[in-house]
């Protein structure tokens, strides 16, 4: 089975051609998806977020305050890679997991949808690493609009990954994702077919 990592920088539109692979009979597993379940109350990593960033980024009902811990994280370095360091063993996990099933359900190919796939170095456990690649300014312009977020809470984001031309030295595939969603199609089933030959 062949593992393909997917992976782009904020507002690349992974969840858009994640969800055309789905429908092109792709397995998926959504990093993010696990990373929020990492930060609900009945995970383990929950206790330990707590434990590093205080009972202040708690919300009264017990959920965490994502945007207060995202405002925590994306200041402050170390502070960010203590909160991926204990999230992103719990992602792993999960993927890992999600691997074993592909394998035992007899799938040609898996895809693992991960924002930081190159920046961890998990595109060298990757058969095929697929870049979804677009502007800057692209970022900025979806992720404002998709988000709410200011354009220098988008510029921080973006500058907590590793730049695009770093992360083209690693891509197998390369998606364009500026023009027309019907070209980036084009080009995601065409990746697809050549992937599961």
């Amino acid at each position: 089975m062949k593992v393909i990592g997917l992976t782009g920088g904020i507002g690349s539109g992974k969840t858009s051609v994640a969800n055309k692979l789905r429908r092109l009979g792709a397995m998926v597993f959504d990093a993010d998806e696990a990373a929020r379940q990492a930060l609900l109350p009945d995970c383990a990593c929950y206790e330990k977020v707590a434990a590093a960033f205080g009972r202040e980024i708690l919300e009264p009902g017990g959920g965490i305050k994502r945007d207060v811990l995202a405002a925590i994280v994306f200041e402050n370095k170390e502070r960010l890679n203590l909160l991926e360091g204990i999230v992103h063993r719990y992602v792993w996990q999960q993927a890992d997991s999600f691997l074993d099933e592909c394998r035992r359900r007899g799938e040609k190919a898996a895809v693992l949808d991960i924002p930081l796939l190159i920046e961890k170095g998990w595109h060298e456990k990757m058969d095929e690493v697929w870049l979804i690649e677009v502007s800057i300014e692209t970022q900025l312009q979806r992720t404002m609009k998709r988000s709410g977020l200011t354009e220098d809470e988008v510029r921080k984001r973006i500058a907590a990954q590793l730049p695009l031309a770093e992360k083209r030295r690693y891509a197998t595939v390369i998606i364009i994702n500026e023009g027309t969603w019907q070209e980036t199609e084009k080009q995601i089933a065409a990746a697809w077919e050549k992937t599961i030959k």
